[in-house]
């Protein structure tokens, strides 16, 4: 009978300590979005793995938080632990462009003062926030404008 209510005490302790990591965890998260222009994207590495980043493969990763400060990329990572990581990144000639496979997805290559290279992918309504002070970027990869049709007839 004692075994059965210290169980039950520690099975109730674990599930309130989760509840209670999981309130903080979301508390952190909507502090990290007042900070900025968040945009939500997942990332993978288009070459050699960034220093700091041990975690980081060819996969891309889960979905985090992120947003531009001056030159800086400001990437929340860990569902839990607020881990930051601070990326002096520039965007790379290639500009903004689709990503087949996601629907509606777009993509950006950022390289680091290290050389090494990442791809961000974000949702299409992201566009802005991703490319942040590199703005001239996210104008590539944008629909054709309307063409007005030539008039046939000769005067």
């Amino acid at each position: 009978m004692n075994t059965t209510i210290a169980a039950s005490l520690a099975l109730s302790a674990l599930a309130l300590s989760l509840l209670c990591g999981l309130a903080f965890g979301r508390r952190r998260q909507r502090a990290f979005i007042r900070e900025g222009p968040v945009f939500t994207a997942r990332f993978r590495t288009a070459g050699p793995r960034p220093p700091g980043w041990r975690g980081l493969h060819g996969r891309w990763s889960r979905r985090m938080f992120a947003y531009w400060r001056d030159d800086v990329l400001v990437i929340r990572r860990g569902p839990l632990f607020d881990r930051r990581l601070r990326l002096n990144a520039q965007v790379t000639f290639a500009g903004v462009y689709g990503l087949s496979g996601r629907r509606g997805a777009i993509a950006v290559h950022l390289r680091l003062p290290d050389g090494s290279l990442l791809e961000v992918t974000a949702p299409a309504g992201d566009r802005v926030e991703m490319v942040g002070p590199y703005l001239a970027a996210a104008m590539s990869h944008l629909p054709r404008a309307p063409q007005r049709r030539r008039d046939r007839r000769r005067r």
